[in-house]
């Protein structure tokens, strides 16, 4: 005869699954980030390839993951009544089960072609650039990647080797100084306002790194009693009385194809006239290299398959792992803007089992 425990090993089963939710939730939400975050990745960096060879494109973005989550528990025991010999050996006294299934389901929204076309092709703004600026790791290498032209001084990888010589020391003094606490910049205020950068505390010991700064920027300052000095800042070109810092900016469009000519193409490919070879200069004012190999790279960052080749940014490349980083900051923030409130897009939802 066999009597069950349903009952009791049910909620022995029960106290046990209190913790379950905290620990999928810990372990789930780690794994799908991971995914969207290297997923991400190779959809920029296949843009960027596809940009090189003039391919089509076509972007998704996620919207929505909701992950469906469903435990099932059993438990039983046996137990016999009457001689030991009659069932010795042939019962199990308790057993217990705990099915756990995940059925997430993805949802895609393809990206609006007007909206994206919008901040595909604008140039970064101030509100964008100037907080980078403030809070920027590596204030010289996002100028570079971000700035065309600060008061008529280019950073192009195809301007003058003195310009490009010029640029560069402008933002690496801006940087120190910045390092320093010596330059801050503040948000517009009032009606026409415009953004400010502001440099003070410099006296004694910086003056003369101010002085420098001032003069490869063509702004008029007077630094000798220390005082503060006040830069107003605008977008676009340096016209007219405008005695502040007049930026030009790059639109998202010219970061990402400077990025595509900065990929080292197969030669293969070369030859048979699909596409460019790689544009040195480009790449050089870019600090990014991206390279491409038949076989599966050993160490990739971020990397992907196209047209029969690998194409990846390697692992221990630290300087092209920050500019690919930047870029698909930039990037992903446009693609945000471009999806956010799109209602006429139709959405793509997935269910995974």
């Amino acid at each position: 005869m066999r009597v069950p425990f349903l009952a009791v090993a049910a909620a022995l089963l029960l106290s046990g699954c209190q913790g379950l939710g905290p620990a999928t939730l810990g372990a789930g939400r780690g794994a799908y980030n991971d995914v969207i975050a290297r997923t991400d990745s190779e959809q920029t960096l296949g843009l960027i390839v596809r940009l090189r060879y003039s391919d089509p494109i076509g972007l998704l973005a996620v919207s929505s993951v909701t992950a469906n989550l469903r435990f099932s528990a059993q438990a039983a025991g046996e137990a016999g009544i009457g001689a030991d010999s009659n069932f010795a050996g042939n019962l199990v006294p308790f057993s217990a089960g705990v099915a756990y299934e995940d059925n997430p389901t993805i949802s895609y929204t393809p990206v609006d072609g007007q909206a994206f076309l919008r901040q595909w092709l604008k140039p970064i703004p101030l509100e964008t650039l100037v907080p980078v600026m403030q809070a920027g790791e590596n204030l010289e290498a996002l100028l570079k990647l971000m700035v065309d032209r600060m008061n008529g001084l280019p950073s192009g990888g195809d301007a003058a080797r003195d310009d490009r010589a010029a640029f560069a020391r402008a933002v690496k003094l801006l940087g120190q100084l910045r390092g320093l606490g010596l330059v801050t910049w503040i948000p517009p205020s009032g009606r026409g306002g415009r953004w400010e950068m502001i440099v003070s505390g410099y006296a004694p010991a910086h003056t003369a790194e101010v002085e420098e700064l001032l003069r490869l920027l063509g702004i008029a300052g007077d630094t000798r009693k220390g005082a503060a000095i006040s830069i107003p800042m605008e977008l676009g070109v340096r016209v007219g009385a405008f005695a502040g810092l007049a930026v030009q900016t790059r639109s998202i469009a010219e970061i990402m194809r400077a990025a595509a000519d900065a990929i080292e193409v197969p030669e293969d490919h070369v030859k048979t006239g699909v596409v460019a070879p790689t544009s040195a200069p480009a790449a050089d004012g870019l600090q990014l290299r991206i390279h491409s190999s038949r076989k599966a790279p050993s160490r990739p960052n971020v990397a992907l398959k196209h047209r029969g080749f690998w194409y990846y940014v390697d692992d221990t490349d630290l300087v092209s792992k920050r500019t690919f980083q930047n870029i698909q900051t930039l990037f992903l923030a446009g693609l945000s803007e471009a999806t956010r409130n799109q209602q006429k897009a139709p959405v793509l939802t997935i269910p995974v089992k």
